[in-house]
């Protein structure tokens, strides 16, 4: 075989070793690359998802605490109120701070003006007393009955008011729950496609690494196959035949893989159809 054809064999053979090592190379740094990705993002997942862990706890409490409250009839926010209202007695009204006050100035004015007039002890007199007292103490009971009424139905109104505010602040923490819970959803979906998104790229990236190291080597071998076919059935290592050398001995198939005969060696072949050095 040419000298020439050795040395391009061999340039051939280092090259397909070199391609196969920078293959390797290069895909080992795609990965070594898509793998830091990888591992700040699922950092950058973890962070973003415990961001709402405060707020899915406490929509869980929430939710947990709204659930025994409403859960037992007669209990917790379902309390009914019992309380009955009771009207005030003429005793109790007459009874009110200022009435008995009220009452006496109003008599001592009407006795004072009926003694300037002589008429102290007079009918009219005690008519116009009566009269005043019977005013003053039908006055106080109303007053006293709307004021006991009043309270009565503030007391009622508060017990309604606590119930609700109970109620509305329990739902806003479900409320942040339930939103944290819908926006957790999205974010782990996200990061979800992302990190399987990079696996992917990672696989694609290994396997095209062994692939090109794969494709090298394969012709590295290809190449190393055509040498020696080319140079190991040449019958000859000086350009001279080898004595006893039958062409249809040669494990290559003679005349049958068409090589060409040598004009120089009546009976033999030129493997590959490479004359014998002059």
């Amino acid at each position: 075989m040419p000298i020439g054809g050795i040395i391009g064999g061999i340039g051939s053979i280092v090259g397909g070793i070199t391609g196969a090592i920078g293959s390797s190379n290069a895909a080992s740094q795609d990965v070594g690359q898509l793998e830091k990705g990888l591992s700040t993002l699922q950092g950058n997942e973890k962070d973003t998802l415990g961001n709402y862990q405060p707020y899915l706890q406490a929509g869980s409490q929430a939710v947990g605490n709204l659930n025994q409250m409403l859960g037992t009839p007669g209990q917790g926010l379902l309390t009914p109120w019992t309380q009955q209202f009771t009207a005030p007695t003429a005793q109790q009204a007459a009874q009110t701070p200022g009435y008995q006050f009220q009452l006496q100035q109003g008599l001592n004015a009407i006795q004072n003006s009926a003694a300037g007039q002589g008429g102290l002890l007079s009918g009219s007199t005690l008519a116009g007393m009566n009269n005043y007292a019977q005013g003053v103490a039908s006055t106080n009971y109303q007053n006293t009955f709307g004021n006991a009424l009043t309270q009565y139905q503030n007391a009622y109104q508060t017990f309604l008011n606590n119930q609700n505010n109970t109620y509305s602040r329990l739902m806003g923490l479900t409320g942040v729950g339930q939103t944290a819970a819908g926006q957790y959803g999205q974010s782990s979906a996200q990061f979800g496609g992302d990190i399987a998104s990079l696996y992917g790229q990672i696989g694609a990236a290994k396997a095209g690494g062994t692939l090109g190291t794969t494709n090298a080597i394969t012709n590295t071998l290809g190449n190393l196959s055509d040498m020696a076919m080319l140079g190991g059935f040449n019958p000859s290592v000086s350009g001279a035949p080898m004595a006893g050398v039958n062409p249809s001995s040669l494990s290559y198939g003679g005349a049958s893989a068409g090589l060409p005969m040598d004009p120089n060696n009546p009976g033999y072949y030129l493997p590959g159809g490479i004359p014998p050095p002059q």
